[in-house]
């Protein structure tokens, strides 16, 4: 996520309100001022001569993310009319400049955090598989079709797959022969669907705070908007009573008119994301609509398993089956 959920917090606890406006774009509001930014993560300190070249990449002032900076680095982002926020894994501090306001968060250290950088997270190879376990018998043109992505991609996310026996190629079609074995290896390697994610708190049922939020968005003009979670489990293969939804959208919204409040994420009981992953966006072919939409099933498993309580794993294991059964009724299709 660009934005984790201890920044929310800061965020929160200063009483400043996000609303993502896209995937790398954020409205940052304090009382009465508000401020459009782009957010941009880096997973390593930078320097004052980089910040000229992030700032120039872009329109809208930025909102930039770093484990560390030094006082250099963060005179220089402010010069630009752009906010800081460094999230070291322990803390949160920064400075946002919010329409004239200078909100801090927290107390500026110099603390000097490296992680290792990470590279582009490969959303064409998970999509491959989330449509192979959707159409088990493909040719390589169809699955790039289906996928969107490039048939020497789907050539070696398949290749891959087959060194673990998970698929076989036989007369130029891929076959999916151990479901169990692609769900398993998505799941390992998923890193999440990134994006941006604000946490939201009701009193109502939690069924029915996802449909208002839907609607809420759905009149607002944002397509696509798909519900994931407990509430996505319980329509597909009943198990418990929904204790969280997972909802995705093109772009965020305040919820205040669905009457939910910002909430930190130990008592939220709606997760709205604006996602990086292209491929969580359910296809005709998998969608049940009922009386939500409905994410791509294998991302409803994903925030199953994440879901808080002891039974997820049980409620997980639902969703399997669904899977499951799906998967031979198209193979015997």
């Amino acid at each position: 996520m660009l934005i984790s959920a201890p920044v929310w917090q800061a965020l929160l606890d200063a009483g400043v309100a996000l609303i993502p406006r896209g995937t790398a774009r954020v409205e940052l509001g304090y009382a009465d001022a508000r401020i459009i930014l782009a957010v941009v993560a880096f997973p390593a300190p930078l320097n004052p001569s980089d910040i000229a070249a992030v700032t120039s990449r872009h329109r809208e002032p930025c909102l930039i993310i770093i484990p560390a900076a030094t006082p250099a680095v963060r005179k220089a982002v402010e010069a630009t009319g752009g906010s800081w926020v460094i999230d070291s894994g322990n803390d949160v501090t920064g400075v946002l400049q919010i329409d004239g306001r200078r909100i801090v968060l927290g107390t500026p250290t110099q603390r000097t955090v490296r992680p290792a950088r990470r590279g582009r997270v490969p959303w064409g190879a998970f999509t491959v598989v989330r449509r192979m376990i959707q159409q088990p018998h493909a040719t390589q043109r169809e699955l790039a079709a289906f996928a969107g992505v490039s048939q020497p991609r789907v050539s070696q996310v398949m290749t891959k797959l087959a060194d673990i026996d998970v698929v076989r190629c036989m007369q130029s079609r891929w076959t999916l022969h151990d479901v169990d074995g692609a769900i398993n290896w998505w799941l390992a390697s998923y890193p999440g669907p990134g994006g941006i994610t604000t946490y939201w708190y009701g009193l109502t049922p939690i069924v029915e705070q996802a449909a208002r939020v839907t609607r809420l968005l759905e009149a607002a003009g944002v397509q696509p908007v798909a519900v994931s979670g407990d509430v996505a489990a319980d329509l597909l293969a009943p198990w418990r009573a929904p204790a969280r939804a997972v909802i995705y959208a093109a772009t965020g919204a305040d919820l205040a008119a669905a009457d939910i409040v910002p909430a930190g994420t130990g008592e939220a009981t709606i997760e709205l994301t604006v996602p990086q992953d292209p491929g969580l966006w359910p296809t005709d072919r998998a969608t049940t609509r009922k009386t939500l939409p409905l994410a791509d099933p294998l991302q409803i498993l994903w925030d199953v398993k994440r879901a808080p309580g002891p039974d997820s794993e049980e409620a997980a294991e639902r969703i399997r089956r669904v899977l499951r059964l799906r998967h031979e009724q198209e193979r015997a299709a």
